[in-house]
């Protein structure tokens, strides 16, 4: 079953859609800095995905599941044609939803990852998240630093304590921890898929390691219109890094009239 998913838009609805899709553990709001940027020439949509942000909880989590939602979004929502951005998880849900629904869309940008299985690298954030005693916490900074115990590094702290909330009964996660636990192995996995015709740009950032050399001939089977491009500097999480640079390289991608690659996957570095 679909959930509704919540959005956050910017832009002019007259201008052409472009839906973005957050990774693990983020949401809408992640994006904002960029969807303002792209604003000026797209009508721009950040969702939360299941699970996440303000969108609907569900058990179920895998990519068909999520690809399902993004069909019924695009579909509740009346878009034609709309370029698709997402990153990780969100990057995962985009591939399924052209491999399984073969829909007509603009341009895709996948923001480093690939249609492929990765060992549990994110095990540590979920458990330490877990683990985090929400009833003995009394303020951010308090949870900060018990969270410090387990995750030393800052930035990544701060990016997944935007998920906690205050409530009337004390600190929540606006994350169900619970269904990414039950459903991890789906979610760093890749289901099988048809080729997809899409034009696509792969963005990987140079000091990451979610797309290799390795992966490109799996790209290129499943998406033979697809081109890949190094950000050099950049890790995992290219929006926060390099937000400049990466609009940039999404202006220049989207707004773009050439041909399509149809020989195979190409690597632009």
């Amino acid at each position: 079953m679909t959930v509704n998913l919540n959005s956050a838009q910017v832009g002019e609805p007259s201008n052409p859609p472009a839906i973005i899709l957050h990774g693990l553990f983020g949401s809408s709001s992640n994006w904002r800095t960029i969807a303002t940027r792209l604003a000026s020439r797209f009508h721009v949509l950040c969702v939360d995905l299941r699970n996440h942000g303000k969108s609907e909880w569900r058990d179920s989590m895998s990519y068909p599941d999520m690809a399902g939602d993004l069909a019924a979004f695009i579909q509740d929502n009346h878009l034609t044609n709309p370029h698709l951005i997402g990153h990780s998880m969100g990057g995962k849900t985009v591939m399924a939803y052209l491999q399984q629904h073969q829909p007509e869309v603009g341009k895709c940008v996948i923001v480093d990852i690939a249609p492929v299985d990765y060992s549990h690298d994110h095990d540590d954030l979920i458990d330490a998240l877990k683990r985090l005693d929400l009833e003995n916490i009394h303020s951010r900074n308090e949870a900060d630093q018990m969270l410090a115990l387990d995750l030393p590094n800052p930035p990544i702290r701060q990016f997944l304590l935007q998920n906690l909330i205050r409530g009337e009964n004390g600190f929540a996660w606006r994350v169900n921890l619970e269904a990414i636990t039950n459903n991890r192995d789906l979610l760093f996995g890749y289901p099988e898929g048809p080729v997809s015709d899409a034009d696509i740009l792969f963005v990987r950032g140079s000091n990451s390691s979610y797309i290799l050399p390795g992966h490109y001939n799996l790209i290129e089977e499943r998406f033979p219109n697809s081109i890949i491009q190094t950000m050099e500097g950049a890790g995992h999480w290219l929006h926060a890094e390099k937000p400049g640079e990466l609009t940039e390289w999404l202006f220049g991608f989207l707004d773009r009239k050439l041909p399509r690659i149809h020989d195979s996957v190409q690597e632009q570095g």
